[in-house]
């Protein structure tokens, strides 16, 4: 290991030890953290994802898996640099270590003429949404279509589009066979699951695991109102 490779190791390892004694409430930001940790520690992730009833275990599991192919380096130095963005005093809190520079273009953003309709989904962009053209039942490489990411994200407005504006089949099942019902009723997502029901949703439509939308509810009055449909 040569001497920047060690510099950059000590530096991750003193924003992990920040991190561990902080109290960060912020859920997005603790989701990017774990995905560059991971990153940083194991490479790309080759975990199957968790199944739909563990919430919890698919939100780390996407957070580490949209890394990509990021390398160990550069999820490094994208902890650091997120870490410092959370506390730009840090170097004087803590013993001297500052952001290195060697990867600043870090998390750099997806370029435009990259990006799919899931990342404009995710992105919450409903002017580029609007201008697509093409099928958006199709499963993109994190094995969602569109449909799954806004109901996943718990978006009506980009839902509704998705139905309304590209004909988004509102049954159409993911690599693992969840709907956007599925995602919906794992989120608690009311407003949702009426919309999706309204265009026609079904509730006994099984994923992979032989687990209906229906049988996955654990809240009474979600599952009345699925069950009165």
């Amino acid at each position: 290991m040569d001497f920047n490779s060690k510099s950059l190791s000590a530096q991750f390892d003193k924003a992990v030890s920040f991190i561990s004694g902080s109290n960060l409430s912020d859920v997005d930001i603790q989701l990017k953290l774990y995905g560059f940790y991971k990153q940083a520690l194991e490479g790309p992730c080759t975990q199957p994802k968790p199944p739909i009833y563990d919430l919890k275990g698919r939100k780390k599991w996407y957070a580490w898996s949209e890394m990509g192919a990021m390398t160990k380096e550069e999820a490094m130095t994208s902890y650091i640099n997120l870490v410092t963005s959370i506390n730009p005093n840090l170097e004087t809190e803590k013993t001297g270590w500052v952001t290195v520079s060697t990867f600043a273009n870090d998390e750099k953003p997806l370029p435009e003429n990259e990006k799919t309709i899931s990342d404009w989904v995710k992105d919450g962009d409903l002017n580029k949404i609007q201008t697509f053209i093409g099928d958006v039942n199709v499963n993109d490489c994190m094995g969602m279509a569109p449909i799954h990411w806004a109901s996943d994200r718990g978006d009506l407005d980009i839902l509704k589009l998705l139905v309304e504006n590209h004909s988004a089949d509102v049954n159409f099942q993911d690599n693992t066979g969840q709907t956007a019902l599925h995602y919906a009723v794992s989120c608690g997502y009311e407003e949702i699951c009426k919309y999706l029901i309204s265009k026609g949703a079904r509730i006994n439509i099984q994923d992979e695991d032989g687990i209906t939308a229906l049988e996955m509810c654990t809240d009474e009055k979600l599952k009345s109102l699925l069950s009165i449909n």
